[in-house]
């Protein structure tokens, strides 16, 4: 679909910021970043270099992905991801993904149906390298960059976390638009990576502009916000990662006792207490007592220490009033967390990734 009057408007209102980007001296870092991530990616993802990866390569292309980023142990991530996905397999999938004769649709989504701890952001990014002049990044602020660019009704799905491949196609599509409206601006030719620079700031500078939008508030509402729905499936992988970056061992569907099966759990060795667990249940359209009673089975398991409820802030509301008339000593471990809180948790650790990565204090073993 072109792109309408409203949104070549609001475009047209981030030319200036996206122009002092492009002036700035910023960018020259950017853009060896980049430069360095395509020949990297060229490299190790090219047929010979898949054909020859091993963990070693793996996890240089792994530690490189921008999606990953917020994982502190890059390591303990690559051994998942290799635990979860056999070397030989995965590389027969990269090759078929990347490179195979299908359409890119059938190939995006054999990929995400076939391996396990990949994720649209991670599987465009690596289309995106590979395929900068026809494939874009999905990730959440592009999402959110494209819904202050007047996106949302037109292209709805920018509220799903995770896209399939016919959608995948769409918002291609859609990142070709919004390139063809660039190049009237004489920014230089750009590719769906440069697109997805434009988006950056975009997202970046976009609060003064910024739409009500799910999940996210400008900077000095941030405090307290309430939102309308919400991934639930990424509410969880904001969970994983958030534990993982602050030094637990995590799992997914962890079955934590008998008759329970929770969404996250953290835990840690404590001296003098042994393993502590953390469990979270997200939830999100779903029974609130068939939450509760798995939530009480899981209290069985002795190092329970706290449970912890993710829902919208009205649903948790409700929960609370359930869970005042229950035995105290359920009561009194069961905590509460609006799913805003969350994201912006998430937010800030991706931030602070960021600035501690740059003082590059821990060498990736993975070199690069």
């Amino acid at each position: 679909m072109p792109l309408n009057d409203l949104q070549k408007q609001k475009i047209a209102e981030f030319i200036p910021i996206f122009r002092n980007y492009l002036a700035a001296s910023d960018r020259l870092a950017d853009l060896q970043v980049r430069e360095e991530r395509v020949a990297l990616f060229s490299e190790l993802l090219s047929p010979e270099g898949i054909t020859r990866m091993a963990e070693l390569e793996f996890g240089r292309v792994i530690s490189s992905l921008w999606s990953f980023a917020m994982w502190g142990n890059q390591s303990y991530l690559v051994s998942k991801l290799l635990q979860d996905n056999p070397i030989d397999e995965l590389k027969e999938k990269l090759n078929a993904l990347l490179w195979g004769d299908e359409p890119l649709a059938v190939r995006y989504d054999s990929f995400r149906n076939q391996t396990h701890g990949f994720g649209s952001a991670s599987i465009t990014e690596l289309l995106t390298f590979a395929h900068p002049n026809e494939c874009g990044l999905w990730n959440n602020k592009a999402r959110q960059a494209l819904k202050l660019l007047g996106f949302s009704q037109t292209f709805p799905n920018l509220n799903t976390y995770q896209i399939n491949g016919s959608q995948y196609i769409e918002f291609n599509y859609l990142l070709c638009e919004i390139r063809d409206e660039l190049t009237q601006y004489d920014l230089g030719e750009l590719d769906l990576l440069g697109v997805d620079y434009f988006l950056f700031e975009v997202h970046q500078s976009g609060t003064e502009y910024q739409e009500p939008m799910q999940g996210v508030a400008p900077m000095q509402e941030q405090e307290r916000v309430e939102i309308t729905d919400f991934d639930h499936d990424e509410a969880i992988d904001q969970l994983l990662t958030i534990g993982q970056w602050l030094g637990f061992e995590i799992e997914k569907e962890k079955l934590i006792s008998p008759g329970s099966k929770v969404d996250v759990v953290w835990q840690a060795r404590v001296a003098n207490l042994g393993v502590v667990t953390y469990v979270f249940e997200v939830q999100r359209h779903g029974n609130r007592d068939g939450l509760i009673i798995n939530l009480m089975n899981a209290q069985n398991n002795p190092t329970v220490q706290r449970l912890v409820i993710v829902a919208l802030l009205n649903e948790l509301e409700q929960i609370k009033l359930m869970v005042e008339n229950l035995p105290e000593n359920f009561r009194r471990i069961v905590g509460y967390m609006n799913v805003a809180e969350l994201f912006r948790a998430a937010d800030l650790v991706t931030e602070l990734s960021g600035i501690i990565s740059k003082l590059e204090l821990v060498k990736s073993e993975f070199g690069g």
